[in-house]
């Protein structure tokens, strides 16, 4: 791959991708104090937060490579990995349910269970993320500086075949939290009761089901293309279903509750 498009895929684009997501949470904390009112604090913690947690993840891509060679990509990523399927795909899967259900329908109980889920998920990810890198290797240099990477899919890597455990918990979290908080969203768009005040309901969980559809299966789409035709480290996929994502969440966002609302 042209050098240049290597670090657009690696570098520039994370980065663009973690500052628009920065940017959601900083608009979501404006809102938030005229918005929880009616859909609850829950709804809009979940997302700040969720917004927070995967901007680290998506920002600090270039961390992970410019550091220098194994152990630090393996550091980082496992890092990374513990933002996005610990703490950002609950986050978002319990703002979002609060979002579509209504907020008293989320108790303790389902927050606890589901950031227990992520928590467990991501640790198990970085324990077997450990033996699976299966060290670094240079992947590209820019004007003499090495750029480097985990050897997952390398051939001589003799931990590739832990790449289907990462891959499942991965299909977990996020991808199964955001593919099911989506149908909620999309279901309660298609449901929502015409004769109401909050006239906008309906387009605002449309926009929000196809931003978490966008990047849920983006990942998924860029996990097969490993397991059935041996393609990897197309990271740049999901990298581009995050921004895609983060428009269509911006579009939902700007639309008020109602259509009258100032």
């Amino acid at each position: 791959m042209n050098i240049t498009l290597l670090i657009i895929a690696n570098i520039v684009v994370p980065f663009i991708c973690g500052i628009v997501y920065f940017l959601l949470a900083k608009y979501i904390k404006y809102i938030a104090p005229m918005r929880k009112l009616i859909t609850g604090d829950i709804t809009y913690k979940g997302a700040y937060w969720g917004f927070i947690f995967f901007g680290i993840y998506l920002m600090t891509r270039p961390l992970q490579i410019l550091l220098g060679p194994h152990p630090m990509p393996l550091i980082i990523n496992n890092i990374r990995e513990f933002f996005m399927i610990g703490l950002f795909a609950p986050a978002v899967f319990i703002g979002l349910s609060s979002f579509a259900l209504g907020y008293k329908k989320i108790n303790k109980k389902f927050v606890i269970i589901v950031l227990g889920i992520g928590i467990l998920l991501a640790i198990a990810f970085s324990i077997v993320n450990i033996f699976a890198i299966g060290g670094s290797m240079e992947i590209f240099s820019v004007k003499g500086y090495p750029v480097y990477d985990g050897r997952w899919f390398h051939p001589s890597n003799a931990h590739r075949n832990l790449m289907p455990v990462l891959f499942i918990i991965r299909l977990i979290s996020p991808v199964f939290f955001m593919v099911s908080v989506g149908v909620i969203a999309f279901w309660k768009s298609v449901t929502y009761p015409e004769d109401t005040v909050y006239t906008n309901m309906r387009k605002k969980l449309f926009f929000q089901a196809v931003a978490v559809w966008t990047y849920g299966f983006s990942m998924l789409f860029c996990g097969f293309m490993f397991i059935f035709w041996k393609i990897p480290n197309q990271w740049w996929i999901y990298y581009v279903g995050a921004l895609a994502a983060g428009v269509f969440e911006a579009v939902s966002l700007r639309f008020p509750l109602h259509k009258e609302e100032a």
